[in-house]
């Protein structure tokens, strides 16, 4: 029973997630800017909601030390490196915080699984993730910039879309009426 009521509880915190990043979109779309025909996404926020999964945070491995706060980015870029062996890859999106309930632009790390695996933050239960996981390594930000919230890195992907086979069919579908 305890583990319906704490998967409930992730489901609901995604589902609030993702309302943040579908009203962000709408008052883009609403605002009346243009963008050209051509263009694969409105926003980065359109993107995000076409391309990102839902991720299921797992424990820590004991022994593991959280890295720098504040960069995100790099720590998760670096960390999926490190650990390619063990199929991890890189994934950006937001998260919320389990302490506040803010949403925040975040970057971690994704097993084969599909679990989480956040080399920044502890492990401490709550918070919750919707992103984009990117199997390619050419495109993760080892300078500590980000993917989708670079305005640089991010420009090129809103014109054309990601390169083909970069992303991973990792995590959880956005709807909850696909199964988990």
């Amino acid at each position: 029973m305890t583990s319906l009521i704490a998967n409930d509880t992730l489901v609901a915190a995604e589902d609030s997630l993702i309302a943040h990043i579908r009203r962000h979109a709408e008052l883009i779309s609403q605002a009346g800017n243009r963008i050209p025909d051509d263009w694969k996404y409105e926003s980065s926020f359109h993107m995000l909601l076409a391309l990102s999964r839902r991720f299921t945070p797992a424990p820590h491995h004991e022994g593991m030390i959280g890295m720098p706060e504040g960069a995100c980015y790099s720590n998760s870029a670096q960390y999926a490196h490190d650990h390619q062996d063990q199929g991890l890859v890189y994934a950006e999106g937001f998260a919320l915080t389990a302490e506040d309930g803010c949403y925040v632009p975040h970057a971690w790390t994704v097993r084969r699984d599909g679990t989480l695996l956040d080399p920044t933050w502890d492990d401490d239960p709550g918070r919750a993730y919707i992103g984009i996981p990117v199997a390619d390594s050419s495109l993760w930000p080892f300078d500590g910039r980000g993917i989708v919230h670079d305005f640089h890195r991010n420009l090129p992907l809103l014109r054309d879309g990601l390169p083909e086979n970069a992303l991973a069919d990792l995590g959880r579908p956005l709807s909850t009426d696909a199964p988990h």
